[in-house]
């Protein structure tokens, strides 16, 4: 459960900095003028949105930022080699502007383990509003993005970076900066092994690397590993995991519960999850040595999840590497630290 759990920390997610006194009162608020400001926005959700891909119970959203970026979440219908219906998949873009930048080459950024785009409703904005094109995605069986399988199909890493690299082709097709947090950060460092033409650039934040697999837990009889999988969208399980992911625990609420484990409400993600179990998870400590792809290494120096001597060992292993530390942050600077996270994705994804 120790893999898990470091992974489960960017699904529970914060009250944002850039919100004044009175918005990070929301949690507490129950006047009745916030429960209509509330429904109305989830009102706009329902009606942007595929509600087959957004539980109802996002009505329980209060932070402002992730009612909005569930508001923007898209599906793009992509054709997979290998799979036999096509992967719905669910993402949040940039708008296309005139004035739109061309400064930077396209951001892709990759949740965490068994989380969703929602982990960059912070960031996300903040590229956008710099006139950066941006993406943030769901990976296959994770998020948003449904397989049409029921879950039972094939969801191992391979599969994942498979989608990616379908989707990347079909709707970007240009040099990337990829950039992968925590599990997602595993995740960045396999797809670009496998397709170095695809990224420019890699930025790894609090990122898993030197751990391979995903433990015991992969082993287990169908039905114990079954129930396993649902320990993880429980309240208590998450609540621990939201604690330990910040530097700051004013933002461990519950409201950054609700909007991580949305996306297990889905009737697909027991056995999407499990088949990611199943499969043995991502095993990339022997690839990054031999990553070529120029990198930057964004750790929160108050990360009590991933020691920082991760952070340290990817500056040292990775060829052309440099690391970048956050402060006042612990496992989730994109979420802690969203305006130094996008200064510096900004610097460093320059054409």
């Amino acid at each position: 459960m120790t893999i898990i759990m470091s992974s489960l920390s960017h699904r529970t997610l914060p009250l944002p900095q850039g919100l004044g006194k009175q918005q990070q009162r929301y949690g507490r608020e129950k006047s009745s003028s916030s429960r209509r400001q509330r429904r109305a926005a989830v009102s706009a959700i329902k009606s942007s949105s595929p509600s087959s891909f957004i539980p109802t119970e996002v009505s329980e959203f209060i932070e402002p930022a992730a009612i909005e970026m569930a508001r923007r979440v898209q599906v793009v219908e992509v054709p997979v080699e290998g799979r036999e219906k096509n992967v719905m998949t669910s993402l949040v873009q940039s708008e296309k502007r005139e004035d739109a930048s061309d400064e930077y080459h396209p951001f892709v950024l990759l949740h965490g383990f068994d989380s969703s785009c929602l982990e960059y409703r912070r960031l996300f904005p903040k590229l956008e509003e710099n006139g950066a094109e941006v993406y943030a995605l769901d990976l296959l069986g994770w998020g948003f993005t449904d397989g049409l399988d029921g879950g039972v199909g094939d969801y191992s890493p391979e599969a994942k970076c498979a989608h990616l690299y379908a989707w990347w082709k079909q709707n970007v097709n240009r040099p990337i900066v990829l950039a992968g947090a925590s599990l997602g950060g595993a995740a960045a460092i396999e797809f670009a092994s496998r397709y170095p033409e695809a990224v420019t650039r890699l930025v790894l934040i609090d990122a898993q690397g030197f751990i391979d697999g995903i433990g015991p837990m992969g082993m287990l009889p169908t039905p114990i590993a079954k129930a396993g999988v649902d320990i993880l969208r429980t309240r208590w399980l998450r609540s621990g995991a939201n604690k330990m992911a910040y530097f700051d625990q004013k933002y461990a609420t519950d409201d950054a519960q609700n909007v991580g484990r949305l996306h297990t409400l889905l009737p697909q993600w027991n056995d999407a999850t499990l088949s990611f179990m199943r499969s043995g998870g991502f095993r990339v400590v022997e690839k990054i040595p031999q990553l070529t792809t120029k990198t930057m290494v964004l750790w929160g120096r108050g990360d009590k999840i991933l020691e920082p001597e991760n952070a340290e060992r990817f500056e040292k292993e990775i060829q052309d590497c440099e690391l970048v530390w956050v402060e006042e942050s612990g496992h989730v600077p994109h979420l802690e630290q969203p305006d130094f996270t996008c200064v510096q994705l900004l610097r460093f994804g320059k054409k």
